[in-house]
């Protein structure tokens, strides 16, 4: 199997290659199970949006995809995640090894859903960035940033958050006046103060003084 190829097809890379079965299998993982993920990545011969919801894991929620076990004869599958036995909903009633639906052909590994509900709220990108790195691994980074944010839909909200020797939370709002709030590394801040602060708990405390803002 081709990882690379993959990776390369998909967008999406994980720290291992196979998928701990239980608890202890994760437990004994050297390094800790993580996946990086390009969102909005173009992927080749993909199929268009399927006009439908995605059917999900009972167990777990995961999504109906080319890796279940199918049982066509009583119309279930098997979760490959946690192993859940579950039924087909109705109109798959004519599923069959001739006539599967696009999430199930084995060459559909990334499968976009255009939801029939209402539209949700715009999508939220977080920027998370390491700001201890050298001068070139940062021109490096910020191009990489540039592209990003030049990739996303226009009515997405953006947050940026840097650390280094602090931790500083951006506001964005206004081009004219800058402004951070700073938070030592050495200082321990509990979520529920960050949220005071930021003017996000329900006792907000928006323009208070963290440890300080710039």
């Amino acid at each position: 199997m081709d990882f690379t190829a993959m990776e390369e097809a998909d967008g999406v890379r994980f720290s291992f290659s196979i998928w701990p079965t239980s608890r202890l299998e994760a437990t004994r993982c050297v390094v800790p199970l993580g996946c990086s993920y390009t969102p909005l990545k173009k992927i080749a011969d993909a199929p268009p949006p399927l006009p439908y919801e995605p059917i999900f894991c009972k167990g777990c929620r995961a999504v109906l995809n080319p890796a279940c076990q199918i049982d066509y004869r009583n119309r279930m599958w098997v979760c490959p995640f946690c192993a859940t036995r579950n039924h087909f909903p109705h109109h798959y009633a004519d599923i069959s090894e001739q006539n599967l639906p696009a999430e199930l052909i084995p060459q559909y590994t990334t499968i976009d859903y255009q939801l029939q509900r209402p539209f949700a709220p715009p999508p939220v990108f977080l920027l998370v960035v390491d700001t201890s790195g050298k001068e070139k691994e940062l021109q490096a980074l910020k191009d990489s940033l540039i592209m990003a944010l030049n990739l996303i839909p226009d009515n997405s909200r953006v947050g940026l958050i840097t650390f280094g020797t602090t931790v500083q939370v951006h506001e964005l709002g206004s081009e004219a006046m800058p402004k951070s709030y700073v938070f030592r590394g050495s200082k321990e801040v509990t979520t529920q103060r960050v949220q005071d602060f930021l003017g996000l708990g329900p006792r907000g405390m928006r323009g208070a003084n963290p440890d300080m803002v710039t």
